[in-house]
């Protein structure tokens, strides 16, 4: 909780300073999509099986959680880019 927090605060500097990110940008952006929040939430949905095992797992950000964290991003940040070029 505490670096999702710490990567919206570095977002609203960015944006308050109009600064654009390069390299820095996906350190933080993948942090601020919250997909390990997401992830936990969805198991929490799924009843007996989210047990203490699974939620340990989790917090390892295993390189699947992780992959899915970039797609999401990405094709989050594609669409918003893209959708006043659509809606025009």
């Amino acid at each position: 909780m505490k670096r999702l927090v710490q990567a919206y605060l570095a977002e609203a500097k960015w944006f308050n300073s109009n600064y654009t990110p390069t390299e820095e940008y996906m350190d933080v952006a993948l942090v601020s999509s919250a997909g390990i929040f997401l992830t936990a939430i969805a198991f929490v949905g799924m009843g007996s099986i989210a047990t203490e095992n699974v939620f340990q797992w989790l917090a390892n950000e295993p390189k699947i959680a992780s992959a899915l964290t970039i797609i999401g991003r990405l094709m989050d940040d594609i669409v918003s880019n893209e959708w006043p070029n659509f809606a025009a």
